[in-house]
């Protein structure tokens, strides 16, 4: 699983490979969430290993949430990617799949 992060002004999903299936990290991670000033609400889905977090975007911006994410193992902003990446990524599979069907049919 790889890390992903999409950030609109007071909303920020990751997925996080340290999220998913573990339902003792789920209870730690909003834990750490929710105590931060200006977070509001955090939806979790470990299934997918998926958070989104709520914040009022005139007390804390997104890097300070990432750097918070960072420091306590919960993410990699690094190896992160972005909704463009995943879509480029996924143009390309269905390239793929094109291609080959289009050569199978020649």
């Amino acid at each position: 699983m790889d890390y992903y992060i999409a950030d609109t002004p007071g909303r920020l999903r990751i997925e996080s490979p340290a999220l998913k299936g573990k339902a003792s990290d789920t209870g730690k991670f909003y834990s750490l969430v929710m105590a931060v000033p200006g977070v509001s609400k955090v939806e979790m889905k470990p299934v997918i290993g998926s958070a989104t977090i709520y914040y009022d975007a005139n007390r804390i911006d997104h890097t300070r949430l990432i750097e918070i994410l960072e420091k306590s193992g919960y993410f990699d902003h690094l190896n992160a990617k972005t909704p463009d990446e995943k879509l480029e990524e996924g143009i390309g599979k269905v390239a793929e799949v094109v291609a080959s069907a289009v050569e199978e049919g020649l």
